[in-house]
C-alpha cells in the first residue's frame, strides 16, 4: 500500500463510522477499512466487476468481517447507498477504469454527508481505450470538493477531500 492510502485510512477513519470503498475490486482496502471502522462501522464497497465482488464477500466470509456490504454495480449509479450517509469515502484508482467520471463523482457528493473526508485518486498512465482522467478533467473534478491535502507521484495524482455545505455550486 502507498503512503497516502495509508495516511488517510490511518487519520480519517474511525470506529462506528461508515465507509464507502467506492471501485474496491477484490478488497484490499476495504477489509482495512473494515478493521478501522470496527464491528459497530459499516463498509459499503462498490465495484462494476462482478467476480472482484464475489472474492471481496468470500475473503470477507473467511476473515469474519460481518461489516462489509458489496456491491456490483457502476460507481455512477449507487441508488442502494442513501444520501448524506457516509461518513468517509475512500476511492482509490476509480476514475481511471470507467467512462461516466462526473456521473460517479455525482454520486460520491450524493452520499458523502457535509464535512465528511475522502480519499480519491487516479492513475497517469496513458489509455488508448477512452479511460483515464486528463489533468484538465481532474482538476475539474477537484474543484467538485474542498481539498484539504494532495500530491502526485510517478504513477498517480490524489486528493484528500472534503465534501462542501450544499450551498457550493455544482460544476
Amino acid at each position: 500500500m502507498s503512503r497516502p492510502q495509508h495516511d488517510f485510512i490511518n487519520t480519517n477513519v474511525k470506529r462506528g463510522m461508515t465507509a464507502l470503498d467506492l471501485g474496491s475490486g477484490p478488497g484490499f482496502f476495504t477489509t482495512m477499512l473494515s478493521e478501522a471502522v470496527g464491528i459497530n462501522g459499516t463498509v459499503h464497497a462498490v465495484d462494476g466487476d462482478k467476480a472482484a465482488v464475489t472474492r471481496l464477500q468470500n475473503r470477507a466470509g473467511a476473515l469474519g468481517m460481518v461489516n462489509i456490504k458489496a456491491y456490483a454495480s457502476s460507481a455512477a449509479s449507487i441508488p442502494y447507498i442513501q444520501s448524506k450517509s457516509i461518513d468517509v469515502l475512500f476511492s482509490n484508482g476509480l476514475l481511471c477504469c470507467m467512462l461516466d467520471h462526473r456521473g460517479a463523482v455525482d454520486e460520491m457528493m450524493r452520499v458523502m454527508k457535509t464535512g465528511s473526508r475522502g480519499f480519491i485518486s487516479v492513475t497517469k498512465l496513458f489509455r488508448k481505450d477512452g479511460l483515464g482522467v486528463p489533468k484538465d478533467e481532474w482538476k475539474e473534478i477537484t474543484r467538485s470538493f474542498d481539498v484539504v491535502d494532495s500530491g502526485s507521484s510517478v504513477v498517480m495524482d490524489w486528493v484528500v477531500v472534503s465534501k462542501p455545505g450544499d450551498d457550493k455550486n455544482e460544476l
